[in-house]
């Protein structure tokens, strides 16, 4: 844990609140909660946080804990609000992320721009290629947990057809290769037999088996992406083909949910919450190395990779949002997966928001910091 200087608290602390405990869980993408946690103002606020086990994991995609938050991917819970469970959650914020991702080859290919992917070979997911080729199948009967899985081969899908476009390719000119894509091919068994959903127990061996793949040959071309681009990089000399990641289409909007139930039945303990993150996101663009020490611990790899797969400043940047901005974002990966029968009806993002604890929050630190001034 990295421990904040001891400081006055704008809000109730431990010994002026009742303590509540959540259970939580994340994706491998910079956020408030994770440092909120790290850095004892959580604690500070009298909210404790037990993260998921693999036995547990299903959770992370079904939200069927009455008192569970959740920050993450957004793929995930539009599917739970927009397929399966309606109202199971509330969206609390949202923290937009343009970190490093594309195509990767080895760095001896001939592969230099993204034209030269003409009659590659090209790895990608079963998930992904189902998604590609307009081939879902039995995705509606699936399980919440498989059925999420092949809904995240979005994030290779939409990367590939993007770095097909900038070559001016389609994805009939290219040869896909189904390879296991270790952010999504995470079966049952590897699951259960994880510690923690935490990246570091989750993907120990991501790098490794990506690496494999392109030294071996078995595909000339496959997608990486946030810190583990940067560790292929590292490890290899693998380079992308182009930097998805200087492209705002490619923004992914990570989302901070929490459960309908608690919101109903214990508003102030969500208000405390909330209020414990946005001084942690405030508090992180102080204190960027340990922000950046505590996300490379949650997902085990170097600090180094964490400021090259999520940009230098991402520390920033972590007090979450509900602007028109960031909703634009959820929105345009909303409309991929309708374009794609992932989704069959949108989820009404505006309704689906509870934004009254983000403005509390806003709000009392923006009095506070007029108080300091004056």
């Amino acid at each position: 844990m990295t421990s904040r200087p001891a400081q006055q608290s704008n809000r109730l602390n431990s010994t002026q609140a009742p303590s509540a405990t959540l259970t939580y869980s994340n994706c491998p993408v910079p956020n408030a909660l994770l440092t909120a946690l790290g850095s004892g103002i959580l604690s500070e606020a009298g909210i404790h946080l037990n993260v998921l086990s693999g036995k547990q994991g299903v959770v992370h995609f079904t939200y069927d804990l009455p008192s569970y938050t959740r920050f993450g991917g957004e793929i995930p819970p539009l599917l739970s609000e927009g397929l399966r469970a309606p109202g199971r959650t509330r969206l609390l914020g949202i923290t937009p992320l343009l970190g490093r991702n594309g195509y990767y080859v080895r760095g001896d290919s001939p592969i230099r721009k993204p034209a030269d992917l003409a009659g590659r070979r090209v790895g990608v997911s079963a998930s992904a290629t189902r998604i590609l080729r307009g081939e879902l199948g039995d995705y509606l009967e699936l399980d919440p947990w498989r059925q999420t899985l092949v809904a995240l081969g979005t994030w290779e899908a939409r990367a590939l057809l993007h770095t097909l476009e900038a070559g001016g390719l389609s994805i009939n000119d290219v040869e896909l290769v189904r390879i296991e894509n270790a952010f999504v091919d995470v079966p049952a068994e590897r699951l259960q037999a994880a510690s923690s959903l935490k990246g570091t127990d989750l993907f120990p061996d991501a790098t490794v088996q990506q690496a494999a793949i392109l030294e071996q040959g078995r595909a000339d071309a496959l997608f990486s992406w946030l810190p583990w681009a940067p560790e292929l990089e590292a490890r290899i000399g693998a380079r992308p083909v182009i930097d998805l990641g200087q492209d705002a289409r490619n923004a992914y909007a990570s989302v901070w949910t929490v459960s309908s139930e608690l919101v109903a039945r214990q508003p102030e303990v969500v208000q405390r919450l909330v209020d414990a993150v946005v001084d942690a996101g405030l508090w992180a663009q102080e204190n960027g190395d340990a922000v950046t020490r505590l996300h490379a611990e949650n997902l085990g790899v170097t600090e180094n990779s964490i400021r090259q797969g999520f940009g230098p400043d991402f520390h920033q940047h972590l007090v979450p949002r509900l602007d028109a901005e960031a909703f634009a974002i959820l929105a345009r990966t909303q409309q991929f997966l309708l374009d794609k029968k992932l989704l069959h009806e949108p989820v009404a993002l505006d309704r689906w928001a509870a934004p009254e604890f983000l403005n509390n929050s806003l709000k009392r630190n923006l009095s506070t910091k007029k108080r300091k001034i004056a």
